[in-house]
């Protein structure tokens, strides 16, 4: 249609992982609004997690000018629990790593031992030759992805190890910035990683929506609402 929402590209179902889908309304009364791709592609395979374009834009600017106007007042408490929060996160990260890779590698060695069965079946003549190559294909394949997993696995690891500190990073796209009264692509691309919605719900008879902004180089992270809330972030 000639342009490309602010927003493309940037936004992601919490639930599957997806990008969520641009539609564009040609109708003067309706709004361009967002779905999840699996929801819209695969029959099933997710909830349509649907939002309207101008939610998350007006959300987005809001959040952006509190953490702007909370790093200028308080940058010191910022950079204390920014920190903290990096390495609660590496270390949650590393321990998930760590348990998916032990699952992997116990199910690589009953992979092996299976096989091993197999193939003592099929020289007993317990199990016929085809039958032994189809078993065999289908569990050496198992074992192939969980090889490839298993290597991801360790580099995911390893880079979470090393990954450096972004707050420094992030501080100086923020020093000496004035505040933000409206939001272009740039800016967006300048402060925002990726954008995640959730499925709306009902309670007590609203429509109830989270969205998470994971900003660059800090991740998801949200201020202390009130001046007298970071006060006691700095005295503890």
């Amino acid at each position: 249609m000639g342009n490309m929402p602010a927003l493309s590209g940037m936004v992601y179902c919490a639930d599957c992982g997806r990008k969520l889908y641009q539609v564009r309304c040609t109708t003067m009364n309706q709004k361009d609004y967002m779905v999840c791709y699996s929801y819209r592609k695969i029959k099933g395979a997710c909830t349509s997690h649907q939002i309207r374009n101008e939610v998350i834009e007006n959300l987005l600017l809001e959040k952006l000018q509190n953490l702007l106007a909370f790093v200028g007042r308080h940058e010191d408490i910022f950079v204390r629990l920014a920190t903290k929060q990096s390495k609660e996160e590496m270390n949650r990260s590393l321990r998930d790593g760590k348990r998916e890779l032990e699952q992997a590698t116990a199910r690589m060695q009953k992979l092996d031992a299976i096989i091993q069965r197999l193939y003592e079946d099929n020289i007993d003549g317990k199990i016929s030759d085809d039958r032994f190559a189809k078993m065999t294909a289908s569990y050496e394949q198992e074992q192939a992805e969980l090889e490839a997993r298993i290597v991801e696995l360790r580099d995911l690891m390893d880079a979470a190890k090393a990954k450096p500190d972004g707050i420094d990073s992030f501080l100086k796209i923020v020093r000496g910035r004035t505040e933000i009264t409206e939001l272009t692509p740039a800016i967006i691309r300048e402060f925002v990683d990726k954008i995640y919605v959730h499925q709306a719900v009902d309670f007590e008879g609203q429509r109830i929506q989270q969205i998470d902004i994971a900003w660059n180089f800090i991740g998801v992270f949200d201020p202390p609402k009130s001046d007298i809330e970071a006060t006691k972030e700095k005295s503890a």
